[in-house]
């Protein structure tokens, strides 16, 4: 099946791993991700992104307009014969290209001189776009726009990625540049092929610092702000242009670029008021943060082997049933014990299993698809993220029922209605015949197979145990990791099942073989 390199895809951060998500403000709505290969995919129809309601209340109102009235004038860099240089740079389809626009508007307001080039490239959505601007008293004094090296005086940040790439961070003038930058780490297209990929996000941050040195240096999470106060993450540029603006970065004023907001025409009051809060968070940071959402974010704690066995135990008897989940329980706290006694105060090998032999044990037939979509849970979150819907679809692949595509020859997804809500409750009282001789769909290659990825796993971490050493002990915590990487469904699952059995033969060989390397020395 087709793959899609959409950046909408994001990764979210789950008690079980990072999974992944639609970001719905940045999504096209192409829906080329549909080309992909997944069964637990939704589409909600006519849907309505439900928005934060934290200003709603009179209360509300009457905190924001107070806050706003206290701002003080914004101040301007000085305008000579001598261009100022700003640079704003973004991924395409966020609205980067609108502030350029709009800030063009807003000079032409003030009868100053304004000329920009907008570097976006085969950019149209989400790759790397930067808008070069000179700003000056008269039109006459700009000669060129394109900023050169060392020659930005303002480099406004609206994407972390593109802000500390070597194009832009050469703009930068040590110890002159303003550098304002948001510290959101947007998904990049990698993470659709890689789900293990991790944005470097402290690494681009240094970088960013490092450069500017003395010069002044302000970070945001705008899309943090955008998102609890707007429930639109494309606010987010507008929200930096009136954080630098109120800093004091700008060399337009906050009247004119109100002004033509509402010329320009496109969402006109989101522009405005999250230009504002921007205006409001630079100068008065508490004040914006009293207006968002409380975030109901439970306490950081450290995740020991006993929270983990309990979380994953109740999954598993959800999941199946409580002889289940205790034959889940009872082979890592064996394996606990094993490596207690025989590893030398090493630890990690048990962690891994337990969330390895989870992974295993949890795989999603048809008896789990339907027991998650009847579930209470998920109308909670159709309800949490969306205001109304007409209709719901459903992407999915039985593998008794997919057609074959004719080009690749893999299963395609099909298109199911709503009617299959009461399908899916149905389904879940199934689960009482999963294993056994009345389970149909266990008859297929695919669930076949994942029960004996569960048996195998098990005889692996009995090998384990036996051989287990101080000496071997971080073999043995590879081997015993290696199950999180089976990944996805159907033919990508096999895919991944065949390269991580791979790996395993490879890790598998050296613990059973515990010799060193020959120790090879220079001829003389």
């Amino acid at each position: 099946s087709k793959k899609s390199n959409c950046v909408a895809v994001s990764p979210l951060e789950t008690a079980l791993g990072t999974k992944r998500m639609i970001d719905q403000s940045a999504c096209n709505k192409d829906f080329s991700c549909i080309n992909g290969f997944c069964p637990s995919f939704v589409t909600v129809h006519g849907a309505k992104i439900k928005k934060s309601n934290a200003n709603a209340s009179s209360a509300g109102a009457t905190a924001l307009s107070t806050a706003l009235a206290a701002l003080p004038d914004a101040k301007q860099p000085a305008l000579s014969h001598i261009p100022f240089t700003m640079l704003v740079t973004g991924v395409g389809g966020t609205g980067v290209v609108t502030i350029s626009a709009v800030l063009g508007q807003a000079a032409h307001i003030e009868n100053k001189g304004f000329g920009a080039i907008d570097m976006a490239g085969l950019a149209q959505k989400g790759g790397a776009v930067a808008c070069h601007m000179r700003f000056a008293a008269a039109p006459g004094d700009i000669h060129a726009i394109r900023a050169g090296i060392a020659r930005a005086d303002l480099v406004l940040g609206c994407d972390l990625v593109v802000t500390a790439s070597n194009k832009v961070l050469e703009t930068i003038k040590p110890d002159h540049t303003a550098v304002v930058y948001s510290t959101h780490e947007m998904n990049v297209a990698a993470f659709t092929l890689n789900p293990n990929y991790k944005l470097p996000g402290s690494a681009l941050g240094r970088s960013i610092e490092d450069r500017a040195g003395r010069g002044p240096l302000h970070s945001v999470d705008a899309q943090r702000y955008a998102e609890k106060l707007f429930g639109d993450t494309i606010a987010s540029n507008m929200f930096m242009l009136g954080y630098a603006c109120q800093l004091g970065f700008v060399p337009v004023g906050t009247a004119a670029i109100e002004e033509a907001i509402a010329l320009n025409g496109a969402a006109v009051e989101m522009s405005r008021s999250a230009f504002r809060m921007g205006r409001l968070a630079a100068h008065n940071a508490k004040a914006v943060e009293a207006l968002m959402p409380v975030e109901t974010k439970a306490a950081a704690k450290t995740e020991t082997l006993d929270d983990v066995i309990a979380h994953r135990s109740a999954l598993l008897t959800l999941y199946q049933d409580t002889a289940y989940a205790n034959r889940y329980a009872t082979t890592v706290r064996q394996l606990a014990q094993l490596e207690r006694d025989k590893a030398g105060g090493r630890s990690g090998l048990a962690m891994a299993a337990a969330k390895g032999l989870y992974k295993l044990m949890s795989y999603k037939d048809e008896y789990e698809v339907g027991r998650l979509y009847s579930a209470p849970e998920f109308k909670a979150a159709l309800a949490d993220q969306f205001e109304a819907h007409s209709r719901l679809e459903f992407h999915l692949a039985p593998p008794l029922l997919a057609r074959r595509d004719k080009a690749t020859g893999e299963p395609r997804k099909m298109k199911f209605g709503a009617w299959m809500l009461p399908v899916f409750a149905l389904l879940a009282k199934g689960k009482r015949w999963r294993g056994t001789a009345l389970d149909v769909f266990g008859l297929s290659a695919e669930r076949r197979l994942e029960r004996g990825m569960i048996g195998d796993y098990e005889a692996l971490l009995t090998e384990v145990g036996q051989r287990l050493t101080p000496a071997n002990h971080a073999v043995a915590v590879q081997l015993a990791a290696n199950a999180l990487e089976i990944k996805g469904f159907g033919h990508v699952k096999l895919k991944n099942y065949e390269q991580a059995k791979k790996r395993e033969a490879q890790l598998l060989a050296s613990l059973r073989d515990p010799s060193p390397a020959p120790v090879l020395r220079a001829a003389e």
